[in-house]
């Protein structure tokens, strides 16, 4: 187990984005949120994720494209996007919510 300088043990996460790499999240709780990972570097151990969407970046997005070719599908959705698209999705989902 790494020394993280930043841990979260049973912390709840709720809409927001959260980057994972460098932290370490026990027993958490996370409910539709982005979650974000990069370079594989964190700790996650007996978290729920509810309604959450994964965006690989950088090296983790690079592995999820290796299991692709090794598997012939994608291991997980994930999400391949930038902050304005983010944003849009968003604004489009609180159009389809009023009445």
């Amino acid at each position: 187990m790494e020394n993280y300088k930043i841990r979260y043990k049973n912390s709840k996460f709720s809409n927001e984005k959260v980057e994972l790499d460098g932290k370490s999240f026990i027993h958490c709780e996370f409910k539709d949120c982005i979650i974000i990972l990069e370079r594989g570097e964190t700790e996650v151990s007996g978290c729920s994720f509810k309604n959450c969407k994964l965006m690989l970046k950088g090296n983790a997005y690079t592995v999820g494209k290796i299991i692709k070719f090794f598997t012939g599908k994608s291991p997980l959705k994930v999400l391949d996007m930038e902050e304005p698209l983010f944003e849009k999705v968003h604004l489009e989902e609180r159009k389809e919510e009023a009445p």
